[in-house]
């Protein structure tokens, strides 16, 4: 089989597994382990799947080969602790938005997959999240508004807006590193500033958090529970916190 069609059947692959072992493409292939590693390899230095140990997986960002600097700058599959349950949280995050909507995103890695969800959708995206951002302009999405200046399309540029603006959105969707009856936690305090100050302009706020965190004490105290008004979370959260959050009026979408 020849390299050029092995590399498509790998990365075709990889769109719909996000994840393949040298063994599985082995057998997907019909070629030895070598030539699999070095096909995995050719991919990997072009920048159209990342090399893992004993195996590939899909990249989740723009190609950064040509932008040095870029390299790390979007998370990677890997980085995830259970990748398919954040992408379902992201998933509907997306889903709960509505034509034309406005929400505020904050950072994390399970706000970087909402991008490929946005991408199809006419909902108005503020943040100041750049990995985040610059997927969507990569993508040539439209409905953007950087925190500090607003990303023209058809001029690539970004332009601040008048003082006297004020913004206004459906959602702040957030992340965290740990949901208790404390609320909702953060440990970057960078980050944790910049969230609470886009709390004053929202509606609603969404928490995402994978199960694992649910229960867990993660830092600074973002929102209390009295603060947040939805909870994405994966479908293994602690069932006593699950509850106690439903007692505090919190609406819980387990995925």
């Amino acid at each position: 089989m020849p390299a050029k069609l092995r590399h498509n059947k790998i990365l075709a692959h990889l769109q719909e597994n996000t994840v393949a072992s040298v063994q599985q493409l082995v057998e997907l292939l019909d070629c030895s382990p070598a030539t699999v590693r070095r096909d995995i390899i050719d991919l990997d230095t072009q920048g159209k799947l990342k090399k893992i140990r004993n195996g590939a997986e899909k990249i989740l960002s723009p190609n950064v080969v040509s932008s040095p600097g870029m390299v790390g700058f979007y998370p990677n599959i890997s980085d995830y602790e259970n990748y398919e349950e954040s992408d379902r949280i992201a998933r509907k995050a997306v889903d709960l938005c509505e034509v034309r909507d406005n929400i505020f995103v904050g950072e994390g890695q399970i706000p970087f997959l909402m991008g490929k969800y946005l991408t199809d959708t006419h909902v108005h995206v503020y943040s100041n999240y750049l990995p985040l951002l610059t997927y969507l302009i990569s993508q040539s999405y439209p409905h953007l508004v950087v925190l500090g200046g607003q990303y023209i399309k058809s001029q690539s540029l970004l332009v601040s807006p008048d003082n006297h603006t004020s913004y206004q959105g459906r959602y702040l969707i957030v992340s965290g590193d740990g949901l208790t009856e404390a609320g909702l936690t953060k440990s970057a305090l960078l980050t944790f500033m910049e969230e609470k100050k886009m709390l004053q302009y929202a509606d609603k706020v969404v928490a995402m958090v994978s199960a694992d965190k649910v229960g867990v004490f993660g830092g600074l105290s973002l929102f209390s529970l009295d603060e947040i008004d939805i909870v994405i979370t994966g479908e293994n959260a602690d069932s006593s916190m699950i509850e106690l959050l439903r007692t505090n009026n919190i609406q819980v979408y387990l995925v």
